[in-house]
């Protein structure tokens, strides 16, 4: 279900759960709250717009964030996996694969 209030879409996601959550999620700044499967339509609607100016904040944070510019997969560009950083060995033979190999000293 989706709502719609002050220009912005906000997914509702009602399930099994006792208390509201409310996010904001990179980096477009989607909205989604997640509520009890009790709580009326109205009721949502009044508590997104009591935190209507914290989205608003959120969102304007979200924008001024420095992004990871968009991967070319050349060789020697780095990659990161669980955390870690990785350099990229791009080897054209054979079927299109990925292989993690760490070297120890």
């Amino acid at each position: 279900m989706t709502i719609e209030l002050a220009g912005l879409h906000i997914e509702v996601d009602k399930k099994k759960i006792k208390n509201i959550h409310l996010a904001v999620y990179p980096p477009d700044g989607r909205v989604r709250i997640a509520c009890p499967e009790g709580v009326n339509d109205e009721t949502i609607r009044l508590y997104l717009v009591s935190k209507l100016s914290w989205i608003k904040r959120q969102q304007k944070m979200l924008q001024g964030k420095y992004r990871e510019s968009p991967r070319q997969f050349l060789n020697r560009e780095s990659h990161y996996f669980l955390g870690k950083k990785y350099m990229l060995k791009v080897v054209e033979e054979g079927p299109p694969q990925v292989t993690l190999v760490i070297k120890t000293s």
